[in-house]
């Protein structure tokens, strides 16, 4: 395994880790969440935020071989370290899932909105299953599941259609940026190679990416995704 050769470095420090998240510290949660985490990054490539030095981060996409970055079972320990903070997943060409995120600087809109947008999906006719995911940050991730595979530009415009349906464009905008303070859901993660946070990883904040039960999130606080 790949203990940490500075175990006491502290790699994030901030409102949630005031004294400091260390290299063991985030080597221990991603050793604890393992399995998890292969889970939910089976079959896609991935990008690694890397802690250079307290609260600072480079992005990795391709390893020594200059091959695209995956986690299996074998090479999990090479390219989990105490300074690998954040995980994302790369988005297939095919999936069974699409991802709308929710943008706002308003954990309380986000939160109201996040039950709006799961409400809407999960009593549709052609959804499978619907699960509100907490970033780590300052919002959350809708994902959409579908019975099928379909290519990634397909779900993006299923997702549109049933957003538009709704006509949630009169209150909030569906573009690639957010503009002023209007919440916007952004669907630019439905693209291929695009990328998203996985679920069981920790944001940069380090705070972990997790399922919300919709009946807990309007009482769901940032500090419960502390490792």
């Amino acid at each position: 395994m790949a203990y940490p050769k500075n175990p006491h470095t502290i790699v994030i420090k901030n409102e949630y880790y005031p004294k400091g998240l260390r290299e063991i510290d985030v080597w221990n949660y991603y050793q604890k969440v393992k399995m998890q985490l292969l889970k939910e990054t089976l079959g896609k490539n991935i990008m690694v935020f890397f802690a250079v030095d307290e609260n600072k981060f480079i992005v990795i996409r391709k390893n020594k071989s200059e091959g695209l970055v995956r986690l299996n079972m074998t090479d999990y320990d090479d390219v989990v370290s105490g300074r690998s903070i954040s995980f994302h997943n790369i988005m297939n060409k095919y999936s069974s899932y699409g991802v709308i995120d929710i943008d706002t600087d308003n954990f309380e809109i986000a939160k109201d909105l996040a039950i709006e947008i799961y409400n809407l999906f999960y009593n549709h006719k052609v959804v499978r299953d619907v699960k509100i995911i907490y970033t780590g940050k300052d919002s959350f991730h809708i994902r959409v599941y579908f019975n099928n595979d379909y290519k990634i530009d397909y779900i993006k415009s299923m997702i549109l259609g049933i957003l538009s349906e709704a006509k949630l464009t009169n209150d909030y905008t569906i573009k690639a940026k957010r503009q002023g303070n209007i919440p916007n859901l952004d669907l630019q993660r439905n693209i291929y190679n695009a990328g998203f946070i996985a679920l069981h990883s920790l944001s940069i904040d380090g705070l972990k990416c997790m399922e919300i039960e919709p009946k807990k999130i309007r009482w769901f606080k940032k500090e419960q995704a502390k490792i």
